[in-house]
């Protein structure tokens, strides 16, 4: 019996502390930036011309959902009305394409686009600022959240979203 004793705790190997270092501490370059958020103005594109499915309507919330996590860790602050605003056009948005019970896209208002375009300004502007490892880190929380509360996770690419690669 080990009357309440543990094992002592056994320290993380890294394969590489440079590397991992990097990782996390690293800025995100100007070409992760628009590969990051490429998929997000497609999105926004076809939601503006009325023609999204739900799935590019879905990938749009998620980066905003990001854009909020970054707020939410106060690496960038300052953004949290703007950033409500456009999930609150989205949330609009969806109740009126699911308003029949299956998704049929719907014109977006002059206001919901205002409100998506400036949140997408201002997540560049976040991912500016943002490390690699904290945008990890920010995304895998995000994830996690979802699935806990069963939600579903999926891993999309252009091709299934119906994007340009």
């Amino acid at each position: 019996m080990t009357h309440g004793r543990k094992k002592p705790r056994q320290p993380r190997t890294l394969r590489n502390p440079i590397e991992h270092a990097l990782f996390g501490a690293t800025k995100l370059m100007e070409c992760e930036i628009k590969s990051t958020l490429a998929p997000a103005l497609e999105c926004e594109t076809r939601l503006r011309e009325g023609v999204a499915t739900d799935d590019q309507h879905t990938v749009l919330y998620t980066i905003l959902l990001v854009a909020q996590g970054i707020e939410d860790s106060r690496i960038v602050r300052g953004l949290r009305e703007q950033i409500a605003s456009a999930l609150q056009a989205m949330d609009a948005i969806r109740a009126r394409a699911t308003a029949s019970g299956a998704w049929c896209p719907t014109a977006l208002y002059s206001y919901e686009l205002a409100a998506i375009r400036e949140a997408l300004r201002l997540h560049e502007f976040q991912l500016q600022q943002v490390s690699a490892g904290e945008l990890h880190a920010i995304a895998t929380k995000l994830i996690a959240r979802t699935a806990s509360t069963g939600g579903e996770v999926q891993r999309r690419t252009h091709q299934s979203l119906g994007l340009q690669a």
